[in-house]
């Protein structure tokens, strides 16, 4: 899981960019589509937190040449005028970044969203810089070891995440229109873990406030060493892709993490894509999240089902793609408590 320099120097471009006007309309309803509004808060740690909510605002493209890949956003503009919508919360991968993962965090927030992601212990690059930080690369215990993990382990990043929920809540524009009592977490690889101990992989970590929790190649094996995946009190989406070997095996197979939790559950596998398939290096090379979306089939079905999932979970509406296989993924399966009243099977490819 080590990051190199070079991976991290294209994060870290990402970073302060912002793209040219998107759509600022906004439904009744308040599903979308929206522009994405950006702020950044600080919580008392002193740790710096990127918000990204809807806004009817024009987005504006910040961009150091024209092949950066570059985020569209309207800086500080005021959230868009409706009820409250949930919150989601995203935990960035060992020696990542809040924006690491712009294609995901721009659009959950132009769907209908306040997204809060802050940076935490070990990130590299930071909010509001473009320097590295290797340094901050320390871990708790050996990802080789995941039997000596307890609740102890990178207990941080739960404080940072709590943080961020009553920082947002806390804020007098955001919290007009964010509903804390609603919260979906997203992580990727260790950010993965983190979201999974807050819906009950870690019993002492269980938030209430999380709704549902989308695990992008999740590392997962502490909790599958100590047996708790089945009491996980949430619906889940586990991701991952064909050449994610370190983390998408231990999703598979029926002793794999998939198997071991409870439904709701659903289990999406990308065709091809290695572990950094969540992050702004898919979308090198291209100009904006739009056309990344356009350009790169993953991206674009990483967000269709992470959106469809939080849609049916946290805003209550029922959802085909989530009950089919979309073309282009490796395989798909999901199963269904009987209360849902729909068909409750396993479907791949």
């Amino acid at each position: 899981m080590t990051m190199p320099r070079s991976t991290l120097a294209l994060l870290i471009g990402a970073l302060a960019l912002a793209l040219g006007s998107c759509l600022p309309a906004q439904a009744a309803d308040c599903s979308g589509p929206f522009s994405a509004g950006y702020r950044v808060l600080t919580l008392d740690s002193g740790r710096k937190v990127a918000v990204w909510y809807p806004t009817a605002a024009t987005e504006r493209r910040r961009s150091r040449s024209a092949s950066d890949f570059a985020g569209s956003v309207a800086r500080d503009a005021p959230p868009a005028a409706c009820p409250r919508v949930p919150l989601v919360l995203f935990s960035h991968g060992w020696g990542g970044c809040a924006l690491q993962s712009i294609a995901l965090t721009e659009e959950f927030a132009r769907h209908g969203y306040v997204v809060a992601a802050p940076d935490h212990a070990d990130a590299s690059c930071a909010i509001g810089t473009d320097e590295l930080n290797l340094g901050n690369m320390r871990i708790d215990k050996s990802f080789f070891d995941p039997a000596s993990w307890n609740d102890r382990s990178e207990i941080g990043r739960l404080h940072d995440l709590r943080a961020a929920i009553a920082r947002v809540a806390a804020d007098p524009q955001l919290s007009r229109i964010t509903d804390t009592s609603r919260v979906g977490a997203v992580g990727h690889s260790l950010g993965g873990y983190a979201v999974i101990g807050m819906a009950g992989g870690w019993p002492a970590w269980k938030t209430p406030q999380v709704k549902a929790v989308l695990a992008l190649s999740p590392y997962v094996l502490p909790f599958m060493a100590r047996g708790t995946l089945a009491r996980l009190g949430v619906p889940v989406m586990y991701q991952g892709a064909g050449l994610d070997w370190g983390m998408t095996t231990s999703l598979e197979g029926p002793q794999g993490a998939y198997a071991k939790t409870a439904p709701p559950k659903f289990f999406v596998k990308l065709a091809g894509g290695t572990h950094f398939e969540w992050t702004n290096l898919l979308c090198n090379g291209l100009p904006n999240v739009a056309a990344c979306l356009k350009a790169r089939p993953n991206a674009a079905l990483i967000n269709r089902y992470g959106i469809e999932f939080f849609d049916r979970y946290l805003k209550g509406r029922p959802s085909d793609v989530l009950t089919s296989q979309s073309r282009g993924l490796a395989s798909y399966r999901f199963e269904l408590p009987p209360s849902d009243g729909r068909a409750s099977q396993p479907r791949q490819k």
